[in-house]
């Protein structure tokens, strides 16, 4: 196998003049790769970093357990649509609303909450009459009051 790459070294002498007067000799040396040798050479990935694409296509749905879908559901929570007839949420509701009978659920709710309103209008009536027998109590005490005044004189 032939080695194409342009590997080179140069070797530059220089005199420079320091401030104390004298001559020092240097030496440079630069390596230079043709874009060939340096990508083989060098490895550009950031693999160093432990940051790596999954691969996926192992993954049998087959062979997936509950705790596989929720760990995957988590990952994917907010990118999954809030509505749509397939693939949202909304769907998900649905569905999974279907499996456990939750209509049932929520007409003993609605029933329950059709009450808690009954019960707060007896309330605010109960509320109202009383404010009428309070506001009659004070009439009644203010024409004894008035009754006493006018046996008094």
């Amino acid at each position: 196998m032939e080695d194409n790459s342009q590997s080179y070294n140069n070797t530059n002498q220089t005199q420079l003049d320091t401030s104390s007067g004298e001559n020092t000799s240097v030496t440079l040396i630069r390596t230079g790769y043709s874009r060939e040798a340096f990508n083989s050479t060098f490895n550009t990935d950031f693999t160093q970093l432990g940051v790596s694409e999954q691969d996926l296509t192992f993954f049998d749905p087959n062979l997936a357990t509950v705790e596989d879908f929720f760990t995957i559901y988590n990952n994917l929570f907010f990118i999954i649509p809030k509505y749509g007839e397939i693939n949202s949420h909304e769907y998900l509701i649905k569905e999974s609303s279907d499996y456990i009978d939750y209509q049932a659920n929520q007409l003993e709710i609605e029933a329950l909450l059709e009450e808690i309103a009954e019960l707060r209008e007896s309330n605010l009536q109960l509320q109202i009459d009383m404010a009428g027998i309070l506001g009659a109590k004070q009439e009644i005490d203010k024409a004894i009051e008035q009754g006493r005044q006018a046996t008094a004189q």
